[in-house]
Order: structure tokens, then C-alpha cells, then sequence
């Protein structure tokens, strides 16, 4: 019986710093991940960079002007 409790317990240790390990690991993704989208949402205001990244453009048909915009 105590060897039970014992094994439960050391069980129990390492699964902790195991999946501490991994939050700080997938926290760093995520992180990253959130930054990389905020980057490239950025750079998609480009014109001349939209034009490489977002091939969709030329098929929603024809802009529209207004009289504010160049």
C-alpha cells in the first residue's frame, strides 16, 4: 500500500514538471504565433506588398473610388 502511494506521488511529481515545462513552451508559441498575426496583418495594409501575399484581390472584381482616397 505504500509503495502504491509512493509510486502515485512520484507520478504525480513528474507529470507537474513535465506540463510545466510544456505551458511554458506552448505560452511562448502562442505568443509568437499572436505577434507573427499582428505582423502580417500589417503588412497586408501595403499595397505593393498586399499584391504578394494576398493572390484572392484580383478576383473580387473592380475597386471602388471614392472622392477622399488618391
Amino acid at each position: 500500500m505504500k509503495k502504491d502511494e509512493e509510486a502515485a506521488r512520484e507520478y504525480s511529481e513528474l507529470f507537474v514538471v513535465f506540463s510545466d515545462s510544456i505551458e511554458v513552451w506552448m505560452r511562448k508559441v502562442v505568443i509568437a504565433l499572436v505577434i507573427v498575426l499582428c505582423l502580417f496583418q500589417a503588412v497586408l495594409r501595403v499595397p505593393e506588398i498586399r499584391q504578394w501575399l494576398a493572390s484572392a484581390d484580383k478576383y473580387e472584381g473592380t475597386s471602388i473610388h471614392r472622392k477622399n482616397e488618391p
